[in-house]
């Protein structure tokens, strides 16, 4: 599944490349899509992207190359939500790419 977004192609090897392969070390949306390069200095342009890559991460996480827990901020306003890592199954697949 390719996401136009800005000019920008937003598929999923691309949101891949950017989680980490631990829960220890997981991202929130905002995080990946930092990672990412997206603009989210734009309200308008963020919800879009944010809607985009949230849809994405719930496909990846139906198929097994995501993983996601629900957190609370612990520091100031205690909102919740979804910290995302790479599976198993994504790191195996990486490493066969490389090699």
């Amino acid at each position: 599944m390719n996401c136009l977004y800005n000019g920008r192609i937003m598929n999923h090897d691309i949101i891949l490349a950017v989680l980490p392969s631990s829960k220890d070390d997981a991202k929130s949306l905002k995080e990946i899509a930092s990672e990412m390069g997206l603009d989210i200095s734009r309200y308008v342009d963020w919800i879009r992207a944010e809607r985009r890559l949230s849809r994405s991460l719930r496909a990846l996480a139906r198929w097994g190359w995501v993983a996601l827990e629900r957190r609370q901020k612990e520091e100031g306003h205690k909102f919740w939500y979804n910290a995302y890592w790479k599976t198993e199954l994504a790191t195996q697949s990486e490493e066969k790419m490389l090699s």
